[in-house]
């Protein structure tokens, strides 16, 4: 469904404003939840919005606060108690970026938060517009079971790394599960069925059916390389920097870890500009295999994408989520 980008604004700030959120933070969840939609990643877009409501409602009446608890040369923990994921990781990256620009390199964590973080892309992308590159990842409450396993101790678990490279960022954002839990959810929503090798059902049987990603556990991409990956976000997001990990991470125990520094670490500017547009012309311009018409780079021409989107003014967004968008409206009317 096509929708006007106007439209979708004061729709959500109509409805995070009734539940308590204020213009800053509804204006940062918009544009986070806008541009993941713009980009064709419906399961971080608009679809999240009834669960940030849910997780605001949760947190209207506790103490927001937002905080640095420690900092060390390189290090800086945020401690964010009863402040929405979106919210706490924007702030979190901005810190990243700052401390990146004045010291070559930066370490910089966020814990406490409540709710989503959203798509970690956006926020290496963001850094990645700064001329920084960065290592991104998060845990989530525990949904993963380990390769060989049935029982879910890890969390969804993503990773994102992105390098600057003027108006084309090359970007990497992937969850260390098979599938996200958002495009389960959507996959459920729109009564489809999801291929085997995703989730298993409560007994461990390999499901098709998404919704016994609830009951049963996901599994982790890559068998064990994906479980591997995991593991390793759930120690240095989780545990590392004093989050939940394991089957304590329940919601509102997650933790964001971001490593941010300058491409002149160790060779010039010009040097890394030049030696990585040799790396990229190498790539596009070899032979392409068949029943492939390109090669493409990842997160090719992101920012492209949103800007000429942003430009037409709409969005096209899934039915089922826009039925759940007009459901809250009417929430509120009521």
């Amino acid at each position: 469904m096509k929708v006007s980008i106007t439209e979708l604004l004061k729709t959500t700030w109509t409805i995070l404003g009734n539940v308590g959120v204020s213009p800053e933070d509804a204006q940062i969840v918009f544009t986070h939840l806008l541009e993941e939609e713009l980009l064709g990643k419906s399961s971080h877009g608009f679809y999240r919005l009834p669960s940030i409501v849910a997780t605001a409602k949760s947190i209207s009446n506790a103490e927001k606060k937002i905080e640095i608890t420690q900092v060390t040369d390189y290090g800086t923990k945020i401690s964010s108690s009863n402040t929405l994921g979106l919210v706490a990781a924007k702030i979190a990256s901005d810190v990243a970026c700052e401390k990146a620009k004045q010291q070559g390199m930066s370490i910089t964590c966020a814990t406490g938060f409540v709710g989503t973080t959203g798509a970690l892309g956006y926020y290496a992308r963001l850094i990645a517009e700064q001329n920084l590159i960065s290592i991104i990842m998060c845990t989530s409450e525990y949904a993963v079971a380990p390769w060989g396993g049935k029982d879910a101790i890890l969390g969804t678990n993503p990773i994102a790394v992105a390098i600057p490279n003027g108006d084309n960022p090359i970007i990497s954002d992937f969850s260390t599960a098979a599938m996200t839990y958002g495009e389960l959810m959507i996959a459920a929503k729109e009564n489809k069925q999801i291929p085997t090798g995703i989730v298993l059902d409560e007994e461990g049987n390999p499901s098709t059916d998404p919704m016994d990603a609830e009951n049963g556990c996901q599994l982790p991409m890559a068998e064990h390389k994906g479980y591997a990956l995991g593991l390793v976000v759930e120690i240095l997001a989780g545990l590392f920097i004093g989050a939940k990990s394991g089957k304590d991470a329940v919601v509102g125990s997650d933790g964001v870890f971001i490593i941010a520094f300058k491409p002149d670490t160790f060779i010039t500017q010009n040097e890394y500009a030049k030696n990585l547009n040799l790396l990229i012309d190498e790539i596009i311009h070899s032979s392409v295999a068949p029943n492939f018409s390109k090669i493409r780079l990842p997160g090719e021409n992101c920012l492209n994408l949103i800007s000429e989107k942003l430009e037409s003014g709409y969005c096209e967004i899934p039915d089922v989520v826009y039925n759940d968008l007009q459901n809250l409206l009417k929430e509120i009317k009521e």
